[in-house]
């Protein structure tokens, strides 16, 4: 259970707080040294802060908000390369025909199968199973440009607000989306073939 102190402990944070920390940040970045770095960042920055923390919030939230700022401020150092479209390979269709226009939602018939019911009912360990997923998920997410990992992970694993996401990266509008797209169609093809692969054909 979580500690909850009105006035703040340093000495007993890496105790009370380490782990769940590094597993946060180890959750949305691509490697376990800049999941250390950033811990260690918040816990420095929480030093310097202590005279803000007023007890009005536990320990644990407190420093989880000062960590969840410093995943953002990473990906925004990432994204300050320039826009480079992902490398899709010519056979593939663009993502015009993958995605509505009006709306950025994937068309009908392109729309992802539920593969995760089908894969679930072929294996036993469902804990083991999420977490070879995870480790296939965070290879194919490290094969992203830094700037479209950033897009991706404060989209869809922090939860931001499309416009906070373009204030935040400095982003248009416009690509923004393309970025989405793009991302999107990458990690679906990179699951699809190392995660979801389609049973083998039945011997004739």
């Amino acid at each position: 259970m979580s500690q909850v102190a009105t006035t703040a402990e340093p000495a007993r944070w890496l105790e009370r707080y380490g782990d769940e920390l590094y597993r946060f940040a180890l959750g949305r970045v691509t490697d376990a040294a800049t999941a250390e770095e950033l811990v260690q960042d918040t816990l420095v920055s929480a030093l310097g802060a202590l005279t803000s923390f007023r007890g009005q919030a536990s320990e644990r939230t407190w420093l989880f908000a000062i960590l969840k700022r410093k995943v953002i401020d990473h990906y925004r150092r990432q994204a300050r390369s320039p826009f480079i479209p992902l490398d899709l390979s010519p056979e593939q269709a663009p993502e015009a025909e993958f995605f509505r226009p009006a709306d950025g939602h994937w068309r009908p018939e392109h729309y992802p199968t539920d593969w995760a019911a089908d894969e679930a009912s072929s294996r036993s360990d469902a804990a083991l199973e999420q977490r070879e997923f995870q480790a296939v998920l965070q290879g194919c997410q490290q094969r992203l440009a830094p700037q479209h990992l950033a897009v991706f992970v404060l989209r869809f694993v922090e939860e931001q607000p499309a416009v906070l996401i373009c204030q935040e990266l400095g982003l248009s509008s416009a690509n923004y989306w393309v970025i989405i797209h793009r991302a999107k169609l990458y990690l679906r093809r990179c699951l699809e073939k190392n995660w979801f692969r389609p049973p083998a054909p039945p011997h004739s």
